[in-house]
Formats: C-alpha cells, structure tokens, sequence
C-alpha cells in the first residue's frame, strides 16, 4: 500500500473545516431560497444531513487526486445519482400533498421546486472542494497555520457560496410587473373583474359572498415580453397557490362555485384574479402576488415578441 502524499494531520483538518464550510454554505442559501418555497419544518433536517454527505465527498476529493486515488471520484458520480434521488423523492412527495390541496401548485411548479431542491446540493460538494484545495494549498505553498489556512478556506469556501446564491436566485414577478387592486362585479350571473370575464356563478349565495368577501388583483406586466411570463397557465397557477398557502381560502371542497382561476385580459395584456380569502387583506395578496418567483418553463414561451419587446 503507498503512502500518502499528504500527512494525516493536513488531511484531518482539511476535511474537517472544508465539511464545515460545505454545511454552513448549503444552510446560507437555503435561508434564502426557502423563503420563496413552503416547505416543511422536517426539510431543514433532510437538507442539512445532505449537505453533510455531499461536503464530505467534495472535501476528500484533492487529497484523492494528489494521491491517484482516481477511483475515489467515482463517488462524485454516486453523489449526483443521489441528489437526483433527493430530487425525485421530492417531486413525488409533493405531488401527493398537491392531490390533497384545495388550491393546487400545478404540475410546472412541482417541477421548479423538485429542480431546485437537485440545484441546491451541489452547493454543499463545491464549497467544500474548494474550501479543501484553498486549505490544502495554503498550507504547502505558504506554511500557513491552522488558523490562517481555515480562515483561507472560509473565503474561498465563502465566495463559492454567494456564487451559487446569486446563480440560485429567482426572479419575482414584481421585478416584471405591476399588481394593483381590481374590481369585482356581477353582470347578472356572470362575474367579472375590472369589465373581464371570468365565469358564470350560479348561486346567488355564491355572488353574494364574492361581493362582500372577495378581493381581486390585476397583474399589469411592464413589457410584452413580460406579459409572456405572466400570461403562462403554470406561472398563473404558482401565484394563485401562493396566495392561498399564505391567506387560505374561503370555500369547502365540494363548493363548485368559489373558484381559484386567473383570466387574461387581451385587449390590455394584464391577468386578472378574483379570489375569496379567509384573511382579506388586500395589500398581503398584493405583496404575495409580487413575491411568488418566476418559474423556469413561463420564461421560454412567447419568445419571438419577447425578443422584439423586452428592451
């Protein structure tokens, strides 16, 4: 068996402080990006034991390559295999609860949350890797001390992490539009927001309760190109689950009439949303609507105009 080309004692604290400054990156981003996502209280446990295992890989990875230990790296192939699982475990998850919920996120959100959650475990591998090479190399190259090399390690381990961060971070749909109150009313039995239609309502209890407890908002995009995004089936329904996960809705399950729906305004390129929320606030469900991110799929759709109309 040959010997290692790095001493135990380097190779310990290497891995201990790069491992360390994998976990504290993963736990800085997902402060930040959880804000944008519901999640559940037992996903901050999952995330941080997975950091765990994906900074270890990431900060024995040098000293395997200096000492041609290349079939460790195939660890980093098992590693990606897992963090698919994660994500696929995680798709499946909440399409089940989304089965459940009486406002569903839709399928495209589903889709952007599962990705994120595969995105956001490289966080932890990449960290630790390089806090692992600025660790390692500072002390051969420089004779730093233990604490100097470890302070070397949490800035490049650091810069890493506000990378991914910057990489990771979504824009809102306030960043592209307006949203502003709109009026709800009935001509005869059919609803409208701000003279658009949405659909018939055939009880009269039901118009009555959209009267006196609804509240509607109208999103107006600040370009063509942005009315693109907005105007996507599954960007809609992200925003509409957004505002029923923080402000609830009025309604059973088996009311047909009080309706979760969005509608599009041709003639004014806006999207309108007439919504009965338990808590009626009109100024939450306005800042919600702002805060709700932009999916992936919305942004590629409508793409000749929003070449064309954009700048």
């Amino acid at each position: 068996m040959k010997e290692s080309l790095l001493d135990d004692s380097l190779f310990r604290q290497a891995f201990v402080v790069a491992m360390f400054v994998g976990i504290i990156c993963r736990g800085f981003v997902l402060r930040i990006t959880d804000r944008q996502y519901p999640t559940r209280p037992q996903d901050y446990l999952e995330q941080i034991i997975i950091s765990g295992l994906s900074a270890s890989l990431g900060a024995v990875a040098l000293p395997a390559l200096i000492d041609k230990e290349f079939a460790a790296l195939t660890f980093f192939a098992v590693a990606i295999q897992q963090f698919q699982g994660v994500s696929e475990q995680e798709r499946t998850t909440i399409e089940n609860i989304d089965n459940e919920e009486v406002v569903k996120k839709g399928t495209a959100y589903l889709e952007e949350i599962a990705s994120t959650y595969e995105s956001r475990s490289y966080i932890s591998l990449f960290s630790s890797l390089v806090a692992s090479i600025a660790f390692i190399f500072s002390v051969k190259r420089f004779d730093f001390t233990f604490f100097s090399a470890t302070l070397c390690s949490i800035v490049a381990g650091a810069i890493v992490g506000v990378i991914f961060r910057r990489l990771l971070r979504r824009d809102s749909i306030g960043d592209i539009a307006d949203v502003v109150p709109a009026k709800i009313n009935f001509e005869g039995s059919i609803l409208k927001v701000n003279n658009t239609v949405i659909t018939d309502i055939g009880l009269q209890d039901s118009r009555n309760r959209y009267l006196q407890k609804g509240l509607a908002i109208e999103i107006i995009p600040k370009t063509l190109g942005a009315f693109g995004v907005v105007n996507d089936i599954g960007q809609r329904q992200a925003i509409i689950h957004n505002i029923f996960i923080h402000m609830g809705i009025d309604k059973d399950v088996d009311e047909k009439d009080i309706l979760a729906i969005s509608r599009t305004n041709l003639e004014k390129n806006t999207i309108v949303i007439p919504y009965i929320p338990i808590l009626k606030d009109i100024e939450t469900m306005i800042e919600v609507c702002k805060s709700t991110p932009i999916i992936e799929t919305a942004k590629g759709y409508q793409s000749a105009y929003k070449k064309k109309y954009s700048q």
